[in-house]
């Protein structure tokens, strides 16, 4: 295969990869494909068609009145030495303008070809092809398996069947679970079969709705007929046309260029002698191929219905891993034997848990309790921040797809979804780490993937003291702070600390109080044993059932709180927060992104205004000096070190504006040999009246 990637002009555009699938025969794949690549070759688009059912024959050669001579079989001889150009030879042309690989004729001629066979010749027809549509089986073949990784979309036909309906649902979850949820299109083709049910009914049965339906149309007739495109037949699946010609070359063309040479390496025959990995000799499998087996034996032995969670998570995600490792070491057993070390087994084994469960090259970055956040910058970059040190890894991953996959597999148990009409997407992990990933076309370096680890462990104060993020003395200040219901904010810039900061101070509120905490992302962990915690929820795919931060804190004002914590303001939501502060919730607490105290008044003061309430600016400041006491900010230092630089109260109004005291502040004196920040914290001001406030506070 290297004189295919030496020959293959790198520069031209990759067409995209079309799979049609259903989870059993008689949906109207065949008719499905027919027709839609009618659409395109008659748009001008050029076109071929790969049969891969796996049956007796070729069914789109027979529904496009071709004889399947030459087929796929024909061309395994001479698969390394062909390049795009000769792949033609062995296609056939149909009158449309359209291309087909057929299906071999026998049984035991589809038994010859393999998923490495699959890869390269779908790979090389991308360099002459717009579109590559493949008539997959119905069963998760290898070769089946080969294909999903490179599809752009996969078109999963259902018909209006109830066993049908039902089936296609535990199929969504599968491949949701194998990452490609974002890649999946349910369609409800209404053309094979009478309806008992309503759409309605049927999206019940699914789980989601259908993102195409192709409509009941009298009089069937072959959709190829003449060549031509009778528009009431295909009126179903224009809307399948407009996704994929709306779709830009350029991400195709990125992930096709880095999947070629890789599928290169991995279909090497086995009479090349030794692998230059793992010094195996040609008779024992690749890890590859281990790796393809692996993966269709869990689909096999575990099912779609047993990788549904369901309520007790922690239990059936252990079953679940005991499962896997089973499958795994059931087939080293089978094929390698004691061929490899104890050491390469338990290295095989973990990747594949890793892979198949987890996070594949992320898990153990995550598992590392030195790395704090995980930054991946397209397929080639992953970056830790381990100590406060911003730190390249070795990590890579084999194309864009890959982390493409990684992200579908986060955000596919939330329900949500990230593809080209919706590329960006906040979510968490179930451990409560942070996430957020954007794709192209909006990412220019492919898909991006930022992950904010969340630590079991929560710091306390006596931590951050030795942390030097703060003194004793500004300690023991915040502490009494808390104690006496001062009204209190956090600010600082990204990564600053700012919300551990404010998990520190609330571990200081009385545990006879109750605690209402608001986040866009839950990441506060309170200790007290009356906590209600209320977390923002996005749009769903259709846009709609959003709920903010600011809904969530007028709902938590008829909760009875005592105090109430919200992790971040950013908007609107800042003039019901003071508000709330004002109307009997003294002692609350939230964070602000601003680069000093009197940044973030300012800051305060727009995102009121974001509200559209007509209130002028000296109200406005008004409402800031009534409802809050205390200014914390946080910064974080070239060295990795985060410290509070500043603490300030909040005195009053003076000449129209906030007057904000200094209490403590960091004085940087330098930087020792090692690079790190030295300085002291001094008290600047200790003013009477904050004290006599603070016992009113307290008295009250």
């Amino acid at each position: 295969m290297s004189a295919v990637s030496a020959r293959v002009p790198a520069e031209r555009s990759l067409g995209q990869v079309v799979s049609i699938y259903g989870g059993q025969g008689g949906v109207g794949k065949t008719s499905v494909c027919a027709g839609l690549a009618a659409l395109l070759a008659e748009a001008g688009y050029r076109v071929v068609l790969v049969d891969l059912t796996l049956r007796l024959g070729s069914d789109l050669a027979l529904s496009l009145e071709l004889e399947p001579d030459p087929n796929f079989a024909d061309l395994l001889p001479a698969i390394d030495t062909l390049v795009p150009t000769t792949m033609e030879q062995y296609l056939l042309p149909h009158k449309s303008g359209m291309r087909l690989l057929a299906a071999p004729i026998s049984p035991d001629r589809w038994q010859r070809i393999g998923e490495g066979h699959v890869e390269k010749a779908i790979h090389l027809l991308r360099y002459q092809y717009d579109f590559v549509i493949v008539d997959l089986a119905s069963s998760f073949d290898n070769r089946v398996l080969a294909v999903l990784p490179i599809s752009s979309r996969i078109y999963t036909l259902v018909t209006p069947d109830g066993i049908a309906l039902q089936n296609v649902r535990d199929l969504i979850k599968l491949l949701r679970l194998l990452g490609y949820g974002g890649r999946t299109r349910l369609v409800l083709n209404r053309l094979t079969s009478k309806e008992f049910l309503t759409v309605p009914e049927m999206e019940t049965i699914t789980g989601q709705p259908f993102d195409h339906v192709i409509p009941e149309v009298s009089g069937r007739k072959r959709w190829m007929e003449g060549g031509k495109n009778p528009a009431t037949i295909v009126k179903g699946l224009k809307t399948m046309f407009t996704e994929l010609t709306g779709k830009g070359p350029e991400a195709s063309q990125l992930i096709g260029r880095r999947l070629l040479p890789l599928i290169s390496n991995l279909n090497k025959t086995k009479n090349e002698g030794a692998d230059a990995e793992t010094g195996q000799d040609d008779t024992q499998p690749c890890r590859q191929t281990l790796q393809s087996l692996v993966h269709q034996r869990v689909i096999e032995q575990v099912g779609p219905t047993r990788l549904d969670y369901g309520e007790d998570e922690g239990r059936a995600t252990a079953q679940l891993t005991a499962q896997v490792i089973k499958v795994i070491d059931d087939l080293l057993l089978e094929q390698v034997g004691n061929r490899w070390s104890q050491k390469e087994h338990h290295t095989f084994r973990e990747e594949m848990v890793d892979e198949i469960l987890g996070l594949g090259h992320l898990e153990g970055l995550l598992r590392d309790p030195k790395i704090t956040e995980i930054m991946v910058n397209g397929c080639d970059q992953v970056y830790v921040e381990r100590r406060g040190q911003l730190v390249l890894t070795d990590k890579r991953f084999t194309n864009d797809n890959a982390v493409i996959k990684i992200i579908e597999r986060i955000i596919a148990p939330l329900g949500r979804r990230i593809d080209e009409s919706s590329p960006m997407v906040d979510a968490r992990l179930a451990d409560g780490s942070r996430v957020n990933a954007i794709i192209p076309p909006l990412s220019l370096n492919g898909p991006m993937l930022t992950i904010r680890k969340f630590f079991d462990e929560s710091l306390g104060i006596d931590d951050l003291i030795r942390f030097g993020s703060l003194s004793k003395e500004m300690a023991e200040f915040l502490q009494d702070c808390v104690r006496h219901r001062m009204n209190l904010v956090v600010s600082g810039g990204t990564g600053s600390g700012k919300t551990t900061l404010l998990n520190v101070l609330s571990s200081f509120i009385p545990t006879d109080e109750r605690v209402i905490t608001i986040e866009d992302a839950a990441e506060l962990r309170l200790q007290q044993p009356h906590v209600g915690r209320l977390e923002a929820r996005p749009a769903n795919i259709e846009g709609k059932g959003a709920v903010g931060i600011r809904e969530l804190l007028r709902n938590a004002l008829r909760m009875r709180p005592d105090r109430i914590i919200i992790g971040e303001v950013r908007g609107p939501e800042a003039l019901d927060m003071l508000q709330a502060m004002n109307t009997g919730h003294d002692g609350s607490m939230t964070t602000g992104h601003a680069n000093s105290s009197r940044d973030l008044m300012s800051r305060l003061e727009t995102m009121v205004m974001m509200g559209s309430v007509d209130l002028p600016l000296v109200a406005i400041r008004e409402q800031i000096t009534a409802a809050l006491d205390i200014v914390v900010h946080q910064e974080r230092f070239r060295d990795g070190s985060r410290k509070i630089t500043e603490i300030s109260w909040i005195e009053g109004m003076q000449d129209g504006n906030v007057r904000l005291v200094p209490l403590f502040a960091f004085r940087q004196t330098g930087t020792d040999a090692d690079g790190r920040v030295q300085g002291e914290f001094d008290r600047v001001n200790s003013p009477a009246m904050l004290h006599e406030q603070m016992q009113e506070q307290e008295a009250s």
